[in-house]
């Protein structure tokens, strides 16, 4: 697989967000208080966000958009990035009609280019967004993390089709079917998803919220690696939202991505 990097630039976030403990209830898909509606398809869909608002006009005239296909190699040396998600402490998981997020208390972190971010929450796509060498996968969850001065880094880990994936099974027992559900969580559903590593296989770009306002500036990292889902765990997924939500990939510009 081929994988592109991209050279950094730093970019405030979240001053068109609302505050932090926001973000902690919110998707990084954007899922702050809405004035507009917007949605995957027809008139309200991705192919129009940047008119529904003048506060979403990033989405049809931003240049660092995401998703994007990871489609051409440039050598990097990337340093590891060290994450720390030892004692996660989750509140609930949500359906909130545009995607199956599990909001973090605490007990997650990640170190970015010397800068420490922590885990928020983290929220499903099927299918998913970002795609390599033009390939879609079925699943992609996106661990959105914020550093104290709000900016933002999106962990992307990409599923592909195959066994049954043990670290999401306690999600998938306690997942809300129907939009505007929620259900708690305890320290047995999300202790699967604890580890203390180095990611040192990852590709890095500079892109934005996948959803409205569609802002930029966001620290995006994909994983390499990809674990598996089976059949009938997609189809719980994909039941619960009842549509795709997967915005198309956007055009990657002057941007480099480096692996």
């Amino acid at each position: 697989m081929n994988f592109i990097f991209i050279k950094y630039s730093y970019a405030l976030l979240f001053s068109v967000l609302v505050t932090l403990p926001a973000w902690a209830g919110a998707s990084e898909d954007a899922s702050h208080q809405e004035a507009v509606k917007w949605s995957y398809s027809g008139a309200t869909g991705p192919s129009h966000w940047g008119d529904l608002s003048p506060e979403y006009n990033t989405c049809k005239q931003g240049k660092n958009q995401s998703p994007v296909d990871i489609s051409t190699s440039i050598p990097g040396k990337l340093d590891g990035i060290k994450m720390d998600y030892s004692l996660l402490v989750a509140e609930n998981i949500i359906n909130n009609g545009h995607t199956i997020q599990v909001n973090i208390r605490s007990g997650g972190t990640i170190k970015v280019d010397d800068k420490q971010f922590s885990l928020k929450q983290f929220h499903f796509h099927t299918p998913g967004e970002n795609r390599v060498n033009g390939k879609s996968y079925p699943l992609e969850v996106h661990f959105v993390h914020v550093s104290d001065d709000n900016e933002l880094a999106v962990v992307a880990l990409l599923y592909q089709p195959g066994m049954t994936n043990r670290t999401l099974e306690p999600l998938l027992k306690k997942i809300p079917m129907n939009a505007g559900e929620s259900k708690r969580l305890g320290a047995k559903d999300v202790e699967l998803f604890e580890r203390s590593k180095t990611i040192k296989n990852y590709a890095r770009y500079n892109g934005s919220l996948t959803t409205p306002p569609c802002t930029e500036g966001v620290r995006w990292i994909v994983m390499r690696a990809m674990p598996s889902i089976s059949r009938q765990q997609l189809d719980v997924f994909q039941r619960a939202l009842k549509h795709p939500n997967n915005r198309p990939v956007q055009p990657l510009n002057a941007r480099i991505i480096i692996r």
